[in-house]
C-alpha cells in the first residue's frame, strides 16, 4: 500500500501543482488584462473630459460671441432708431421754408411733366397755408391744363404732382423716409470719423 499512496500522492502533488501553476497562470493573465483595462478606462476617462473640455469651451465661445452679436445688433437697432427720428423730424424744418420758396420749388417740379397734357397738383395738409389763392390762379394762367386738388393729403407736408398714372412725390415726409436707409450710412459714417 505504500506505492499506492505515494502514487496517489505524487499525482496529487503533480495535479495541485498543475492547478496552482494554472490558477497563478490565470491570476497573471486577469490580472494583465484588469490593468489593461484600467489603462483603457483611464485613457477614454481622459479623453472624454478633454472632449467635453473642448465642446464646453467651444459652446461658452458661440455663446460669448451670439451675445456679442445680439449686444451689437441692439446697439445699432437703438442707434438706427434715435437717427432716423432725428432724419425725420427734418421734414417739419423743410415745411418751414418761405411760401415763395415753396411755390419756385412746385413750379420747378412741374417742369418736369409735360405741361401741355392734363396734370393735378396736390398739397400736403401742412402745407396748404404756403400757397394763397392768388399763387393758386397764377398757376392755372400759366399752366392751363393744370387742375388743382382742393382735397389736401392728410398730415403731410409738401404736394404730389400726378400726370398719366405716375406721381411726382414731394411729400417731405415720403422724401425723408425714402432718404433713410442713404442718410444713415452717411451719418454712421460720419460719427465714425
Amino acid at each position: 500500500m505504500g506505492k499506492i499512496e505515494t502514487l496517489q500522492k505524487t499525482i496529487i502533488d503533480k495535479v495541485q501543482a498543475t492547478g496552482e501553476a494554472q490558477v497563478q497562470n490565470h491570476q497573471a493573465t486577469l490580472s494583465d488584462q484588469l490593468d489593461q483595462f484600467k489603462a483603457r478606462l483611464a485613457d477614454q476617462l481622459l479623453h472624454q473630459k478633454d472632449s467635453y473640455e473642448r465642446n464646453t469651451s467651444r459652446q461658452f465661445e458661440i455663446r460669448q460671441q451670439s451675445l456679442a452679436n445680439e449686444l451689437r445688433n441692439q446697439k445699432l437697432m437703438h442707434k438706427q432708431g434715435l437717427l432716423k427720428d432725428i432724419i425725420r423730424e427734418v421734414a417739419p424744418h423743410i415745411n418751414e421754408m418761405a411760401p415763395e420758396e415753396f411755390i419756385q420749388l412746385i413750379q420747378h417740379v412741374i417742369g418736369k411733366v409735360d405741361a401741355s397734357r392734363a396734370f393735378t397738383l396736390q398739397l400736403g395738409a401742412n402745407s396748404k397755408d404756403k400757397v394763397s389763392q392768388e399763387a393758386v390762379e397764377g398757376f392755372r394762367a400759366q399752366f392751363p391744363q393744370m387742375q388743382v386738388r382742393e382735397e389736401t393729403i392728410a398730415n403731410k407736408s409738401g404736394f404730389l404732382i400726378s400726370q398719366d398714372g405716375m406721381n411726382f412725390n414731394y411729400l417731405f415726409e415720403d422724401v425723408v423716409d425714402e432718404l433713410i436707409p442713404q442718410l444713415l450710412i452717411e451719418l454712421e459714417h460720419e460719427l465714425k470719423a
